[in-house]
Protein backbone atom coordinates (compact mmCIF):
# COMPACT_ATOMS: atom_id res chain seq x y z
CA UNK A 1 0.00 0.00 0.00
CA UNK A 2 2.52 2.59 0.65
CA UNK A 3 4.97 1.48 -2.66
CA UNK A 4 1.21 2.51 -4.50
CA UNK A 5 1.14 5.68 -2.57
CA UNK A 6 4.33 6.55 -2.92
CA UNK A 7 4.57 5.62 -7.15
CA UNK A 8 1.47 7.92 -7.53
CA UNK A 9 3.00 10.65 -6.32
CA UNK A 10 5.75 10.41 -8.16
CA UNK A 11 3.83 9.94 -11.46
CA UNK A 12 1.48 13.02 -10.28
CA UNK A 13 4.21 15.53 -9.41
CA UNK A 14 5.75 13.94 -12.88
CA UNK A 15 2.38 15.26 -14.59
CA UNK A 16 2.99 18.69 -13.01
CA UNK A 17 6.77 18.94 -13.50
CA UNK A 18 6.05 18.05 -17.44
CA UNK A 19 3.70 20.71 -17.83
CA UNK A 20 6.59 23.65 -17.71
CA UNK A 21 7.38 24.92 -21.14
CA UNK A 22 10.70 25.60 -22.08
CA UNK A 23 9.57 28.68 -23.21
CA UNK A 24 6.68 31.27 -22.31
CA UNK A 25 5.84 34.72 -25.03
CA UNK A 26 3.77 37.25 -22.74
CA UNK A 27 1.49 39.22 -25.06
CA UNK A 28 0.91 42.81 -22.27
CA UNK A 29 -2.38 44.88 -22.89
CA UNK A 30 0.32 47.85 -24.51
CA UNK A 31 1.11 45.33 -27.01
CA UNK A 32 -2.49 44.37 -27.52
CA UNK A 33 -3.03 48.09 -27.87
CA UNK A 34 -0.12 48.21 -30.74
CA UNK A 35 -2.28 45.47 -32.61
CA UNK A 36 -5.02 47.58 -32.54
CA UNK A 37 -2.95 50.60 -33.77
CA UNK A 38 -2.12 48.43 -36.92
CA UNK A 39 -5.10 47.10 -37.36
CA UNK A 40 -6.82 50.29 -37.28
CA UNK A 41 -4.27 51.22 -39.80
CA UNK A 42 -5.04 48.91 -41.92
CA UNK A 43 -8.51 48.89 -42.27
CA UNK A 44 -8.88 52.74 -42.51
CA UNK A 45 -6.73 52.09 -45.86
CA UNK A 46 -8.52 49.16 -47.01
CA UNK A 47 -11.91 51.19 -46.97
CA UNK A 48 -10.93 54.03 -48.58
CA UNK A 49 -9.15 52.30 -51.69
CA UNK A 50 -12.06 50.31 -51.86
CA UNK A 51 -13.89 50.12 -55.16
CA UNK A 52 -17.44 50.22 -54.78
CA UNK A 53 -19.37 48.81 -58.01
CA UNK A 54 -22.12 51.44 -60.23
CA UNK A 55 -25.95 49.99 -59.35
CA UNK A 56 -29.18 50.45 -60.99
CA UNK A 57 -32.57 49.83 -59.32
CA UNK A 58 -36.28 51.43 -60.06
CA UNK A 59 -39.26 52.71 -58.08
CA UNK A 60 -42.30 55.06 -57.94
CA UNK A 61 -41.97 55.44 -61.54
CA UNK A 62 -38.38 56.32 -61.72
CA UNK A 63 -35.17 54.35 -63.03
CA UNK A 64 -31.89 55.28 -61.78
CA UNK A 65 -28.22 54.48 -61.73
CA UNK A 66 -25.53 55.23 -59.61
CA UNK A 67 -21.99 55.73 -60.98
CA UNK A 68 -18.63 56.43 -59.71
CA UNK A 69 -18.56 55.97 -56.21
CA UNK A 70 -15.90 57.51 -54.80
CA UNK A 71 -15.02 57.54 -50.61
CA UNK A 72 -14.24 60.94 -49.90
CA UNK A 73 -13.87 60.52 -46.02
CA UNK A 74 -13.25 57.59 -43.60
CA UNK A 75 -12.37 58.30 -39.78
CA UNK A 76 -12.85 54.96 -37.10
CA UNK A 77 -13.04 56.87 -34.36
CA UNK A 78 -12.40 54.80 -30.98
CA UNK A 79 -10.93 51.40 -31.56
CA UNK A 80 -9.62 49.00 -28.96
CA UNK A 81 -9.21 45.15 -28.38
CA UNK A 82 -9.83 43.85 -25.15
CA UNK A 83 -8.28 40.51 -23.90
CA UNK A 84 -11.41 38.43 -22.39
CA UNK A 85 -11.25 34.70 -20.92
CA UNK A 86 -10.10 31.86 -22.24
CA UNK A 87 -8.43 32.03 -25.46
CA UNK A 88 -10.63 34.87 -26.36
CA UNK A 89 -10.35 38.79 -27.66
CA UNK A 90 -13.17 41.32 -28.64
CA UNK A 91 -12.37 44.20 -31.29
CA UNK A 92 -14.79 47.39 -30.63
CA UNK A 93 -14.77 50.50 -32.26
CA UNK A 94 -17.52 53.36 -32.14
CA UNK A 95 -18.26 57.35 -33.81
CA UNK A 96 -17.03 55.90 -37.44
CA UNK A 97 -18.04 58.86 -40.19
CA UNK A 98 -17.80 57.45 -43.72
CA UNK A 99 -18.53 60.00 -46.88
CA UNK A 100 -19.18 58.93 -49.85
CA UNK A 101 -19.70 60.48 -53.31
CA UNK A 102 -21.27 59.63 -56.40
CA UNK A 103 -22.67 60.04 -59.44
CA UNK A 104 -26.81 59.52 -60.57
CA UNK A 105 -28.82 59.51 -63.52
CA UNK A 106 -32.42 58.91 -63.50
CA UNK A 107 -35.58 58.62 -66.19
CA UNK A 108 -38.87 59.79 -64.43
CA UNK A 109 -42.04 58.48 -66.29
CA UNK A 110 -45.76 59.17 -65.08
CA UNK A 111 -48.23 59.24 -68.31
CA UNK A 112 -46.97 61.14 -71.04
CA UNK A 113 -44.61 63.13 -68.45
CA UNK A 114 -41.11 62.22 -68.71
CA UNK A 115 -37.81 63.70 -67.25
CA UNK A 116 -34.68 62.94 -66.84
CA UNK A 117 -31.72 64.10 -65.49
CA UNK A 118 -28.23 63.63 -63.62
CA UNK A 119 -26.34 65.35 -61.01
CA UNK A 120 -24.45 64.06 -57.83
CA UNK A 121 -24.72 63.24 -54.37
CA UNK A 122 -23.53 62.54 -50.85
CA UNK A 123 -24.16 59.64 -48.50
CA UNK A 124 -22.69 60.82 -45.05
CA UNK A 125 -22.90 57.91 -42.05
CA UNK A 126 -22.00 58.95 -38.77
CA UNK A 127 -22.04 57.51 -35.23
CA UNK A 128 -21.14 53.65 -36.94
CA UNK A 129 -19.73 51.31 -34.79
CA UNK A 130 -18.72 47.67 -35.15
CA UNK A 131 -17.99 44.67 -32.81
CA UNK A 132 -16.38 41.30 -33.52
CA UNK A 133 -15.07 38.29 -31.30
CA UNK A 134 -11.41 36.64 -31.90
CA UNK A 135 -10.44 33.33 -31.34
CA UNK A 136 -6.60 32.20 -30.86
CA UNK A 137 -5.84 28.45 -30.81
CA UNK A 138 -3.35 25.83 -32.10
CA UNK A 139 -2.95 24.00 -34.93
CA UNK A 140 -1.75 20.48 -35.13
CA UNK A 141 1.73 21.45 -36.41
CA UNK A 142 1.97 23.71 -33.03
CA UNK A 143 1.50 27.17 -34.91
CA UNK A 144 -1.04 29.87 -33.40
CA UNK A 145 -4.16 30.46 -35.12
CA UNK A 146 -6.51 33.32 -35.26
CA UNK A 147 -9.93 33.14 -36.25
CA UNK A 148 -12.97 35.86 -36.12
CA UNK A 149 -16.17 34.99 -34.38
CA UNK A 150 -19.79 36.55 -34.36
CA UNK A 151 -19.50 40.28 -36.29
CA UNK A 152 -22.22 43.18 -35.20
CA UNK A 153 -22.32 46.55 -37.25
CA UNK A 154 -24.74 49.48 -36.74
CA UNK A 155 -24.58 52.03 -39.21
CA UNK A 156 -25.27 54.70 -37.22
CA UNK A 157 -27.49 57.65 -38.85
CA UNK A 158 -27.41 58.51 -42.53
CA UNK A 159 -28.02 61.21 -44.23
CA UNK A 160 -28.39 61.09 -47.69
CA UNK A 161 -27.79 64.63 -49.85
CA UNK A 162 -28.53 65.45 -53.53
CA UNK A 163 -26.70 68.28 -54.75
CA UNK A 164 -29.30 70.06 -57.16
CA UNK A 165 -32.97 70.73 -58.21
CA UNK A 166 -35.71 68.55 -58.58
CA UNK A 167 -35.88 67.45 -54.91
CA UNK A 168 -39.45 65.97 -55.22
CA UNK A 169 -38.45 63.49 -57.88
CA UNK A 170 -35.48 62.60 -55.91
CA UNK A 171 -37.15 61.67 -53.03
CA UNK A 172 -38.97 59.58 -54.85
CA UNK A 173 -35.86 56.95 -54.60
CA UNK A 174 -33.38 58.70 -52.12
CA UNK A 175 -34.87 56.47 -49.13
CA UNK A 176 -34.52 53.18 -50.80
CA UNK A 177 -30.97 54.09 -51.90
CA UNK A 178 -30.42 55.37 -48.59
CA UNK A 179 -31.76 52.29 -46.72
CA UNK A 180 -29.89 49.84 -49.06
CA UNK A 181 -26.61 51.33 -48.44
CA UNK A 182 -27.08 51.38 -44.58
CA UNK A 183 -27.53 47.52 -44.30
CA UNK A 184 -25.28 46.36 -46.82
CA UNK A 185 -22.37 48.39 -44.57
CA UNK A 186 -23.71 46.78 -42.14
CA UNK A 187 -23.00 43.34 -43.46
CA UNK A 188 -19.89 44.76 -46.00
CA UNK A 189 -17.89 46.24 -42.89
CA UNK A 190 -17.88 43.12 -40.73
CA UNK A 191 -16.54 41.23 -43.83
CA UNK A 192 -13.91 43.68 -44.17
CA UNK A 193 -13.21 43.20 -40.51
CA UNK A 194 -13.67 39.59 -40.63
CA UNK A 195 -11.43 39.18 -43.65
CA UNK A 196 -8.82 41.21 -42.06
CA UNK A 197 -8.35 38.71 -39.03
CA UNK A 198 -8.91 35.87 -40.79
CA UNK A 199 -6.73 36.56 -43.51
CA UNK A 200 -4.24 39.26 -43.14
CA UNK A 201 -3.90 38.20 -39.34
CA UNK A 202 -4.02 34.23 -40.25
CA UNK A 203 -1.39 34.24 -42.66
CA UNK A 204 1.23 36.37 -40.62
CA UNK A 205 1.00 34.04 -38.13
CA UNK A 206 1.09 30.96 -40.49
CA UNK A 207 4.80 32.22 -41.26
CA UNK A 208 6.05 32.03 -37.36
CA UNK A 209 8.72 28.84 -37.83
CA UNK A 210 7.71 26.53 -35.30
CA UNK A 211 11.02 23.87 -36.35
CA UNK A 212 13.79 26.06 -36.52
CA UNK A 213 17.19 24.78 -38.51
CA UNK A 214 20.02 25.40 -35.85
CA UNK A 215 22.98 24.32 -38.39
CA UNK A 216 22.28 20.83 -40.45
CA UNK A 217 21.79 18.74 -37.45
CA UNK A 218 19.74 20.12 -34.25
CA UNK A 219 15.79 21.43 -34.92
CA UNK A 220 14.51 23.99 -32.25
CA UNK A 221 11.08 23.36 -31.75
CA UNK A 222 8.96 26.41 -31.26
CA UNK A 223 5.81 24.63 -31.07
CA UNK A 224 2.74 25.73 -28.74
CA UNK A 225 1.68 23.34 -26.58
CA UNK A 226 -1.75 24.89 -26.07
CA UNK A 227 -4.00 27.42 -27.44
CA UNK A 228 -2.89 30.63 -26.13
CA UNK A 229 -4.79 31.72 -22.50
CA UNK A 230 -6.43 35.33 -22.60
CA UNK A 231 -6.46 37.08 -19.11
CA UNK A 232 -7.98 40.85 -18.66
CA UNK A 233 -4.38 41.93 -18.21
CA UNK A 234 -2.70 40.00 -20.75
CA UNK A 235 -2.09 36.97 -22.90
CA UNK A 236 0.07 33.88 -22.57
CA UNK A 237 1.46 31.25 -24.93
CA UNK A 238 3.25 28.00 -23.66
CA UNK A 239 5.78 27.05 -26.43
CA UNK A 240 8.17 23.51 -26.32
CA UNK A 241 11.09 25.59 -25.99
CA UNK A 242 13.41 22.15 -26.80
CA UNK A 243 16.40 21.77 -28.99
CA UNK A 244 16.15 17.84 -30.76
CA UNK A 245 18.60 16.05 -32.94
CA UNK A 246 17.02 16.67 -36.71
CA UNK A 247 16.94 12.91 -37.58
CA UNK A 248 16.04 11.40 -34.24
CA UNK A 249 13.45 13.75 -32.14
CA UNK A 250 13.86 11.92 -29.41
CA UNK A 251 12.79 14.30 -26.26
CA UNK A 252 15.58 15.18 -23.53
CA UNK A 253 14.87 12.33 -20.24
CA UNK A 254 14.42 15.73 -18.22
CA UNK A 255 11.79 18.39 -17.67
CA UNK A 256 11.82 22.04 -17.16
CA UNK A 257 12.01 24.06 -14.10
CA UNK A 258 9.57 26.80 -13.54
CA UNK A 259 10.76 29.96 -14.88
CA UNK A 260 10.39 33.53 -12.89
CA UNK A 261 7.40 35.64 -13.19
CA UNK A 262 6.60 38.24 -14.92
CA UNK A 263 6.25 41.23 -13.01
CA UNK A 264 6.09 43.77 -15.41
CA UNK A 265 4.22 45.67 -18.22
CA UNK A 266 5.94 48.55 -19.41
CA UNK A 267 6.53 46.64 -22.68
CA UNK A 268 4.55 45.18 -25.59
CA UNK A 269 5.96 41.59 -25.13
CA UNK A 270 7.90 39.50 -22.54
CA UNK A 271 9.54 36.46 -23.77
CA UNK A 272 11.13 33.89 -20.37
CA UNK A 273 13.50 31.09 -21.88
CA UNK A 274 14.33 28.67 -19.32
CA UNK A 275 17.75 27.05 -18.97
CA UNK A 276 15.79 24.00 -19.95
CA UNK A 277 16.42 25.05 -23.98
CA UNK A 278 19.82 25.04 -23.79
CA UNK A 279 20.45 22.40 -21.47
CA UNK A 280 18.74 19.92 -24.11
CA UNK A 281 20.90 21.47 -26.86
CA UNK A 282 24.15 20.17 -25.08
CA UNK A 283 22.29 17.19 -23.89
CA UNK A 284 21.44 16.35 -27.88
CA UNK A 285 25.51 17.50 -28.91
CA UNK A 286 26.76 15.33 -26.10
CA UNK A 287 24.80 12.45 -27.08
CA UNK A 288 25.44 12.32 -30.77
CA UNK A 289 29.18 12.87 -30.02
CA UNK A 290 28.68 16.51 -31.76
CA UNK A 291 31.14 17.68 -28.35
CA UNK A 292 34.41 16.03 -29.71
CA UNK A 293 37.46 18.16 -31.14
CA UNK A 294 41.26 17.82 -32.01
CA UNK A 295 43.45 20.45 -31.14
CA UNK A 296 46.18 20.90 -33.50
CA UNK A 297 48.78 23.69 -34.26
CA UNK A 298 46.54 24.72 -37.31
CA UNK A 299 43.78 25.28 -34.99
CA UNK A 300 46.09 28.03 -33.08
CA UNK A 301 46.21 31.18 -35.08
CA UNK A 302 48.72 32.70 -32.60
CA UNK A 303 52.29 31.09 -31.58
CA UNK A 304 51.42 28.08 -33.75
CA UNK A 305 54.71 26.59 -32.12
CA UNK A 306 53.24 25.84 -28.49
CA UNK A 307 52.36 22.45 -29.57
CA UNK A 308 56.08 21.69 -30.76
CA UNK A 309 58.10 19.48 -28.63
CA UNK A 310 60.88 21.02 -30.06
CA UNK A 311 61.10 25.09 -30.16
CA UNK A 312 63.74 28.19 -29.44
CA UNK A 313 61.08 29.77 -27.52
CA UNK A 314 57.85 28.67 -25.47
CA UNK A 315 56.50 25.33 -26.43
CA UNK A 316 55.00 22.36 -24.78
CA UNK A 317 58.26 19.95 -25.41
CA UNK A 318 59.75 22.85 -22.84
CA UNK A 319 57.12 22.66 -19.98
CA UNK A 320 57.01 19.11 -20.34
CA UNK A 321 60.66 17.88 -20.84
CA UNK A 322 59.94 14.18 -21.06
CA UNK A 323 57.62 14.75 -24.13
CA UNK A 324 61.01 17.11 -25.95
CA UNK A 325 63.23 13.94 -25.09
CA UNK A 326 60.77 11.41 -26.50
CA UNK A 327 59.67 12.71 -29.41
CA UNK A 328 61.65 15.64 -30.37
CA UNK A 329 60.67 17.67 -33.91
CA UNK A 330 57.48 16.34 -33.63
CA UNK A 331 54.01 18.55 -32.28
CA UNK A 332 51.32 17.52 -29.91
CA UNK A 333 47.34 17.28 -30.41
CA UNK A 334 45.15 17.54 -28.00
CA UNK A 335 41.62 15.11 -28.76
CA UNK A 336 38.89 16.54 -26.71
CA UNK A 337 35.29 14.72 -26.05
CA UNK A 338 32.69 15.20 -23.31
CA UNK A 339 31.77 12.98 -20.75
CA UNK A 340 28.57 14.23 -19.65
CA UNK A 341 26.55 17.09 -21.58
CA UNK A 342 27.63 20.66 -19.95
CA UNK A 343 24.55 21.75 -17.86
CA UNK A 344 23.82 25.88 -18.14
CA UNK A 345 23.39 27.36 -14.55
CA UNK A 346 21.60 30.70 -14.85
CA UNK A 347 21.06 33.04 -11.71
CA UNK A 348 20.23 36.91 -11.32
CA UNK A 349 22.63 38.93 -13.53
CA UNK A 350 24.74 35.76 -14.56
CA UNK A 351 24.92 32.94 -17.10
CA UNK A 352 27.00 30.04 -16.45
CA UNK A 353 28.02 26.72 -18.35
CA UNK A 354 29.69 23.49 -16.35
CA UNK A 355 31.36 21.28 -18.51
CA UNK A 356 33.40 18.30 -18.13
CA UNK A 357 35.31 16.27 -20.19
CA UNK A 358 38.84 14.13 -21.35
CA UNK A 359 41.63 15.54 -23.03
CA UNK A 360 43.87 12.97 -24.53
CA UNK A 361 47.66 14.49 -26.06
CA UNK A 362 49.12 12.62 -28.31
CA UNK A 363 52.32 13.38 -29.80
CA UNK A 364 52.58 13.18 -34.05
CA UNK A 365 55.92 12.25 -35.45
CA UNK A 366 57.01 13.74 -38.86
CA UNK A 367 55.90 10.30 -40.40
CA UNK A 368 52.38 10.69 -39.25
CA UNK A 369 52.56 8.19 -36.74
CA UNK A 370 50.45 9.15 -33.15
CA UNK A 371 52.00 8.17 -29.80
CA UNK A 372 49.79 8.18 -27.18
CA UNK A 373 51.11 10.64 -23.90
CA UNK A 374 48.77 11.47 -20.97
CA UNK A 375 44.79 11.72 -20.42
CA UNK A 376 43.69 15.01 -18.48
CA UNK A 377 40.05 15.11 -16.48
CA UNK A 378 38.95 18.35 -17.40
CA UNK A 379 35.74 20.64 -15.48
CA UNK A 380 35.07 24.33 -16.94
CA UNK A 381 33.45 26.33 -15.56
CA UNK A 382 32.34 29.70 -18.06
CA UNK A 383 30.42 32.67 -18.00
CA UNK A 384 28.30 34.25 -20.91
CA UNK A 385 27.24 37.66 -21.78
CA UNK A 386 24.26 37.91 -23.34
CA UNK A 387 22.89 40.59 -25.79
CA UNK A 388 19.73 41.35 -28.15
CA UNK A 389 20.04 42.35 -31.60
CA UNK A 390 17.25 42.11 -34.04
CA UNK A 391 15.13 39.05 -33.06
CA UNK A 392 18.01 37.53 -32.01
CA UNK A 393 20.21 36.69 -28.66
CA UNK A 394 24.01 36.77 -29.00
CA UNK A 395 26.36 35.44 -26.73
CA UNK A 396 29.98 35.81 -25.52
CA UNK A 397 32.38 33.99 -23.40
CA UNK A 398 34.10 36.45 -21.08
CA UNK A 399 35.37 33.90 -18.39
CA UNK A 400 36.30 30.86 -18.71
CA UNK A 401 38.18 28.74 -16.02
CA UNK A 402 39.48 25.35 -16.13
CA UNK A 403 40.40 22.75 -13.76
CA UNK A 404 42.22 19.80 -14.68
CA UNK A 405 44.18 16.90 -13.43
CA UNK A 406 46.13 14.41 -14.50
CA UNK A 407 44.40 10.31 -14.46
CA UNK A 408 46.73 8.67 -16.44
CA UNK A 409 49.92 9.11 -18.63
CA UNK A 410 52.51 7.27 -20.41
CA UNK A 411 55.75 10.03 -19.75
CA UNK A 412 55.26 9.92 -15.98
CA UNK A 413 54.59 12.50 -13.63
CA UNK A 414 53.14 16.12 -15.47
CA UNK A 415 53.68 19.31 -13.02
CA UNK A 416 50.82 21.87 -12.51
CA UNK A 417 52.61 24.68 -14.18
CA UNK A 418 52.64 23.05 -17.16
CA UNK A 419 49.16 21.91 -17.25
CA UNK A 420 48.33 25.58 -16.48
CA UNK A 421 50.23 26.53 -19.74
CA UNK A 422 48.36 24.03 -21.57
CA UNK A 423 44.97 25.33 -20.51
CA UNK A 424 46.27 29.00 -21.00
CA UNK A 425 47.82 29.00 -24.29
CA UNK A 426 46.10 26.09 -26.36
CA UNK A 427 43.03 25.35 -24.63
CA UNK A 428 41.11 28.45 -23.82
CA UNK A 429 43.00 30.94 -26.84
CA UNK A 430 41.43 28.44 -29.21
CA UNK A 431 37.97 27.19 -27.98
CA UNK A 432 37.10 31.17 -26.75
CA UNK A 433 36.99 32.72 -30.24
CA UNK A 434 35.62 29.61 -31.55
CA UNK A 435 32.57 29.01 -29.56
CA UNK A 436 32.22 33.48 -29.51
CA UNK A 437 31.98 32.80 -33.61
CA UNK A 438 28.73 30.58 -32.84
CA UNK A 439 27.21 33.23 -30.16
CA UNK A 440 27.56 36.19 -33.29
CA UNK A 441 25.76 33.64 -36.07
CA UNK A 442 22.98 34.27 -32.66
CA UNK A 443 19.76 32.10 -30.99
CA UNK A 444 16.01 32.78 -33.11
CA UNK A 445 13.58 34.16 -30.96
CA UNK A 446 9.96 33.29 -31.59
CA UNK A 447 8.34 35.72 -34.43
CA UNK A 448 6.93 36.22 -37.47
CA UNK A 449 8.49 37.85 -40.71
CA UNK A 450 6.43 41.09 -40.47
CA UNK A 451 7.39 41.98 -36.88
CA UNK A 452 10.42 43.41 -35.80
CA UNK A 453 11.62 43.69 -32.03
CA UNK A 454 12.46 47.45 -30.92
CA UNK A 455 13.88 48.62 -27.73
CA UNK A 456 14.81 45.31 -26.45
CA UNK A 457 16.44 44.43 -23.49
CA UNK A 458 17.48 40.88 -21.33
CA UNK A 459 17.55 40.62 -17.91
CA UNK A 460 19.08 37.22 -16.11
CA UNK A 461 16.53 35.41 -13.02
CA UNK A 462 16.62 32.45 -11.62
CA UNK A 463 16.39 29.65 -14.43
CA UNK A 464 15.31 32.34 -16.97
CA UNK A 465 16.39 34.39 -19.63
CA UNK A 466 14.10 37.40 -19.32
CA UNK A 467 13.57 39.46 -22.98
CA UNK A 468 11.63 42.36 -22.32
CA UNK A 469 10.67 44.00 -26.14
CA UNK A 470 8.25 46.63 -28.10
CA UNK A 471 7.35 45.44 -31.63
CA UNK A 472 7.24 46.87 -34.83
CA UNK A 473 4.95 45.72 -37.74
CA UNK A 474 7.00 45.92 -41.20
CA UNK A 475 5.50 43.70 -44.04
CA UNK A 476 8.12 42.54 -46.43
CA UNK A 477 5.84 41.52 -49.10
CA UNK A 478 2.37 42.41 -50.39
CA UNK A 479 1.29 39.43 -49.08
CA UNK A 480 1.13 40.43 -45.59
CA UNK A 481 -1.08 43.47 -46.46
CA UNK A 482 -4.08 43.41 -46.60
CA UNK A 483 -6.27 40.82 -49.01
CA UNK A 484 -9.59 41.88 -49.86
CA UNK A 485 -11.78 39.03 -49.63
CA UNK A 486 -12.83 40.06 -52.88
CA UNK A 487 -13.34 42.96 -55.28
CA UNK A 488 -17.17 42.82 -54.64
CA UNK A 489 -17.15 43.65 -50.52
CA UNK A 490 -18.58 46.77 -51.00
CA UNK A 491 -21.26 45.55 -53.68
CA UNK A 492 -24.00 47.76 -53.04
CA UNK A 493 -27.37 45.75 -53.95
CA UNK A 494 -30.72 47.57 -54.06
Amino acid sequence: MLQAIILTCILFATCIYSTNPGLRLHITQNGINYANTVAVDLISKTVRSAKIPDQSGSGHHVEYNIYGLVIKNFQLGTSSIKLSSGSDLKWTTANIVLEIDGNFHYKYRWHFIKISDHGRFTVQFSGMSFSVGINTGVDGNGRPTIKSAQCACNSGHVKFKFHGGRAWIYNTFAGKVSKAISNQFQKKMCGIVQNLIDNNAQKSLSTMKVQVKLGKVLTLDYRLMSAPKATPQYMEASLKGEILWTSDKTEAPFAPQSMAPITDSKKMVYITLSDYVFNTMFYQAHKHNMLVFNLTSKNIKDKKDILNTTCSGLCIGKFIPQIGKAFPNSTVELHMLSTKPPVTNITVGALGVRAEGNITLFARKSDKSLHYLFTIYAKASIKVNLSMANEMIHGKLYDTKIQTKVTNSAIGTINDRALQFLVDSAIITTIEPMINGLGTKGFPMPSTKDLQFQQSGIKLLPNTILIETDLKYAPKSTVLKFVPMNERYLAIEI
